[in-house]
This record gives structure tokens, C-alpha cells and sequence, in this order.
């Protein structure tokens, strides 16, 4: 009797552990005035540009113009260009509402690298010490929007980016929902994308305050901003939601998308490949 108590004596704890992860909990971005929180963004945007109808190596959006593959034009070197920024910055919680909470975000420095060419890792170009500051408000679903009026627009496409990527409900572990979101296309200034994503709580920390989710999904052109180009491709990554700290404390997320862009001179229009890798961590000051 005694050695019967001790096994379900251990098997109680599990059963009460696998049945609170079965219960659905709420994903919410809600951190406490006053929370400040160190924040640093790495983004690297990898670009190659091919006449349409030359061989290029990556999937083409459907066009109807073609181009003899052996022609002079098919000939010259594609064109590279590779993007990378780092940009280090802090957020200071000042009020919370049902809308969300109003952050101040200081960015202390921004460091930018461009090359042209096969360079895979060019060497920093370009560092600034700005302590800029931008107001915007972070709804509980993960979506940025920049209330300040005063913004520069290179803060403005720094942080007023973040897409609403969490569920407006409760959901279990194992559970998934689904969003769309809009995002800028990097080549096309003011074109954006749309993002039709699943994304899913693959699981919890043993405590449960780490929540762990995956996303993948299907990127397309969004041409209500009168666009004409073609868009493919898709979206993957992972992102870590602290519930204790109600942020997210880490994403990494990999873009790559192949469009079809006029050209300027009157030739064939361009095949773009575009591939954005980009990872944000951030945790709260001691």
C-alpha cells in the first residue's frame, strides 16, 4: 500500500503539470509601467537582380516576356547588393491601456553596411550614436504603431514594421491561429507585401513562462499601393514570448521573396530575389 502511494504520489505532479498545458492561455504583449527594456535588432537583406527569361537559379513569378538565354543581355553578371544593419536601442513602458501600452524607444546607435558585388559580409561602413526618441504604442497582439509626429522616417521604418503576429484568444499548447500581415518590400520604396502566416505554440518552459512559437507562410504582392511588379515567395521563423515579462523577448524570422520589377531604361523588366534575415532579442534591465 505504501509503495503504491509513493507511484501515484509521483504521478500526480505530471498529471497536474500535462493538464495545466492542456488549458488555453493568453499570448499578450503587457509589460508594467516602468519596465525598460534593452532591445537589439540584426537585419541583413541579400538582393540579386537578373533580366527576366535569363537563367537566374530561383523560382520566377509568371510573365509573359522572355529573352533568348544566350542574348548579350543574358551574359552580363547579375547584380548583387547586400544590407546590413544593427541597431541597438532601449523601450520604456509609460502608460498601459486596453489599446496597448505607449513605449518611448531611445535608439543609442545604429551601425549600416552596404556592398555591391559577391561580398557575403561587408564590413561596417557606417555607425551613429543618435539617442533619437520615438513614441509608439504596442498593441497586446504584438502590432506597432508610431504616435510620434516628429519621427524621422528611418525610425519610422526601424520599429513602426512589427506586423500583429499574436492570437486575439486564448489558445492551448499544440494550437494555432492565423494573421495577415503587411510588410515593406525592401527594392520597392512604399510597396508592400502581404503576408498570410500560421503560426503555432509549439510548446512551454517547464514553468510555463516561456512560450515557444513557430510560423510559416505564403508571401504575395499587396498592390493596393497601385504596384505593378509580381511577388512569390514565403515566410519562416520562430519567436519567444515571456509571459512573466509579457513581451517578446525573441524572434528570428527569414523572408524570401522573388518579384518581377519594370524596368526604367525600357529593356525587360528585372527579376528580384530577395531574401531578409532578421533577428530582434530583448530583455529587461536589472
Amino acid at each position: 500500500m505504501g509503495c503504491r502511494s509513493f507511484v501515484v504520489g509521483l504521478f500526480l505532479p505530471f498529471v497536474a503539470v500535462t493538464a495545466a498545458r492542456a488549458q488555453p492561455i493568453l499570448l499578450q504583449i503587457n509589460p508594467r509601467v516602468g519596465d525598460t527594456l534593452i532591445v537589439r535588432m540584426n537585419q541583413r537583406v541579400e538582393m540579386t537582380g537578373t533580366p527576366m527569361g535569363c537563367p537566374n537559379g530561383f523560382a520566377t513569378p509568371k510573365r509573359n516576356t522572355k529573352v533568348d538565354p544566350e542574348s548579350k543581355l543574358c551574359t552580363q553578371p547579375s547584380r548583387h547588393m547586400t544590407t546590413m544593419m544593427e541597431v541597438f536601442s532601449r523601450a520604456i513602458v509609460h502608460k498601459t491601456s486596453k489599446e496597448g501600452a505607449l513605449v518611448t524607444t531611445i535608439t543609442d546607435s545604429i551601425r549600416t553596411s552596404v556592398s555591391s558585388g559577391n561580398a557575403k559580409n561587408p564590413a561596417p561602413t557606417r555607425v551613429r550614436s543618435t539617442n533619437d526618441e520615438i513614441d509608439m504604442r504596442v498593441a497586446k497582439d504584438g502590432g506597432a504603431e508610431v504616435v510620434d509626429e516628429d519621427a524621422s522616417d528611418e525610425l519610422r521604418a526601424v520599429f513602426g514594421q512589427m506586423p500583429a503576429v499574436l492570437p486575439r484568444k486564448a489558445v492551448a499548447q499544440g494550437g494555432s491561429w492565423k494573421r495577415q500581415m503587411k510588410i515593406p518590400l525592401a527594392g520597392e520604396a512604399g510597396a508592400t507585401g502581404l503576408v498570410s502566416a500560421t503560426f503555432h505554440l509549439d510548446s512551454l518552459s517547464h514553468n510555463g513562462v516561456i512560450a515557444y512559437i513557430s510560423m510559416h507562410g505564403n508571401l504575395s504582392h499587396d498592390h493596393m499601393d497601385g504596384s505593378v511588379s509580381e511577388l512569390t515567395g514565403w515566410l519562416s521563423g520562430t519567436m519567444q514570448l515571456d509571459r512573466r515579462l509579457a513581451w517578446i523577448t525573441d524572434t528570428h524570422a527569414t523572408i524570401d521573396a522573388t518579384s518581377t520589377v519594370p524596368s526604367g531604361s525600357g529593356g525587360p523588366p528585372m527579376v528580384v530575389h530577395t531574401r531578409v534575415i532578421q533577428q530582434l532579442k530583448a530583455s529587461r534591465t536589472q
